[in-house]
């Protein structure tokens, strides 16, 4: 495997995680009307959209610069799989949708400012 394909292996990681918290926080948001302090939920809701998206933005253009594209290509019950080029290298890379789950309740947490675990800590 490219040596500077394995380097980018966090920031591809960063980057499905990302890609799915963005789409929880969109998801979550849509439930909010019931609340009686709805206006201050949706509120923090589109600002941390807001956020997240500028971060992934910055990923995704980052990964691309460097030659890297990467596209969910299928899901089922159990599994989502990602397909990743690169300069030439492709690679296909499955995550369990409850290891995704996970990641994505580690990225609230480090939003909400509490005690999160990050790839680095799991290895």
């Amino acid at each position: 495997m490219h040596k500077e394909f394995m380097e980018l292996s966090d920031d591809i990681h960063r980057y499905i995680v990302l890609e799915m918290f963005l789409k929880t926080l969109e998801r979550d948001r849509d439930h909010l009307s019931k609340l009686k302090m709805k206006d201050v939920f949706e509120a923090w809701y589109e600002s941390k959209i807001n956020e997240t998206f500028q971060e992934f933005k910055k990923l995704r253009d980052f990964l691309y610069k460097k030659g890297c594209k990467i596209d969910k290509q299928k899901s089922d019950e159990m599994m989502t799989y990602y397909f990743i080029l690169f300069r030439g290298y492709d690679e296909t890379r499955s995550y369990s949708n409850i290891a995704l789950r996970n990641w994505v309740s580690e990225e609230m947490k480090r939003v909400l400012g509490m005690k999160y675990l990050t790839q680095a800590d799991r290895k």
